[in-house]
């Protein structure tokens, strides 16, 4: 009997300027936190800018006879525990909002065990704003003097934008003035209390080269993803906490009486671009304004308790920040017209749509997740 010899499989040829040579690396930064009390024995050390050791504990050591071993991890940066909040805004987080406004996506994903300092870093404290007050700062400072008038811009359930003439925009304004209860205009509202000092920020930054012949506008979202769920906190309807019963092990366990609140569902627009259909958008104007509608939305997550802290959350959690862009009309009065606008990938000459994502994970708690 012959054998027949197996051709060697070719290699699939990658064509040049196609999308896999264009995707940027995901960069992983490192941000060791203070300890909590000076008596407690740090295990990890910082070797230089981007590599970290970790150190066995003096306890485990002796119940080991001595056998242990020191590991070390690189990241792109490591940011030592006196690393400020504009410190690490300005490497982190300032490179994303500029391509942002220059018409690029991106993503900002804090990951960590429960007490690591995943919400300082992203939301901050009293007196230490923290990246997301940062980088809407940063855009309404680029273009706050080119911003559209309200409801210039309208979102649509094809995951894109439309284009309002300036008469239909004026009397949508007018309409929502009449309401019963309007909102106030951010620059009439007082700002909460209870976040004021978290988005006073003292450094002023902008992004170079903005498009001064264009109009901006920007939109925010903000939902949870909670046992398999996908829920919009920005809806304005009854939102009752979910409260399933817990076992030993501090798991869900399955209850046939109770009936989740309506989750939305995940969908492919044209551009084969996943997006959360019938999710809400508020158009804001300001950087106390969007902190309010984030603010807000942060009251409806769920709070679970856990063993290392009370007020963690089981949840995953992504607050988008949608900038709209369009041109204006020769006389730079109106926003040009056209057929369609709002795509999310840079193909119209007309408008633009981009978004930075923010996405906040707790480590180790939420590992199962089916969308």
């Amino acid at each position: 009997m012959k054998s027949a010899r197996a051709k060697t499989p070719r290699k699939p040829t990658v064509k040049k300027g196609s999308q896999t040579n264009l995707k940027d690396p995901v960069g992983v930064y490192c941000r060791v936190r203070p300890l909590g009390f000076p008596d407690q024995e740090c295990c990890i050390e910082v070797i230089n800018n981007t590599t970290v050791q970790l150190h066995t504990p003096e306890g485990y050591r002796l119940n080991r006879n001595g056998d242990y071993k020191e590991t070390q991890y690189s990241f792109k940066q490591v940011f030592g525990t006196h690393t400020t909040q504009k410190e690490l805004f300005d490497v982190v987080a300032n490179p994303l909002v500029n391509d942002l406004i220059h018409g690029k996506n991106g993503l900002l994903f804090t990951y960590g065990v429960t007490g690591s300092g995943k919400t300082h870093t992203m939301t901050g404290s009293p007196g230490e704003g923290g990246l997301l007050p940062r980088c809407l700062d940063m855009i309404f400072n680029s273009i706050g003097s080119f911003q559209a008038k309200r409801y210039v811009f309208k979102s649509n359930d094809r995951n894109s934008m439309d284009i309002q003439c300036e008469v239909d925009a004026l009397l949508e304004r007018q309409k929502r003035e009449a309401m019963p209860n309007p909102k106030t205009s951010s620059s009439k509202r007082q700002v909460d209390p209870e976040f004021a000092d978290m988005i006073t920020v003292q450094e002023f930054c902008k992004a170079e080269e903005v498009d001064e012949d264009s109009v901006y506008g920007v939109f925010v979202s903000y939902i949870e993803i909670y046992n398999n769920y996908i829920y919009d906190l920005l809806e304005e309807v009854p939102f009752d906490p979910i409260k399933p019963k817990w076992n030993s092990c501090s798991t869900p366990m399955r209850n046939t009486d109770f009936v989740p609140p309506q989750s939305k569902l995940l969908r492919e627009d044209k551009n084969h671009n996943m997006y959360v259909a019938g999710c809400t958008e508020v158009e804001v104007k300001s950087t106390e304004e969007a902190f309010e509608v984030f603010w807000r939305g942060q009251k409806k997550r769920r709070i679970a308790n856990t063993h290392l802290n009370r007020e963690s959350s089981r949840s995953h959690s992504v607050f988008n920040i949608k900038l709209v862009q369009a041109p204006l009309d020769a006389d730079g009065d109106n926003v040009l017209q056209f057929w369609e606008a709002g795509y999310r990938i840079l193909e119209p000459e007309f408008c633009c749509e981009k978004s930075l994502q923010i996405f906040k994970n707790p480590f180790g708690r939420s590992d199962k997740i089916r969308l």
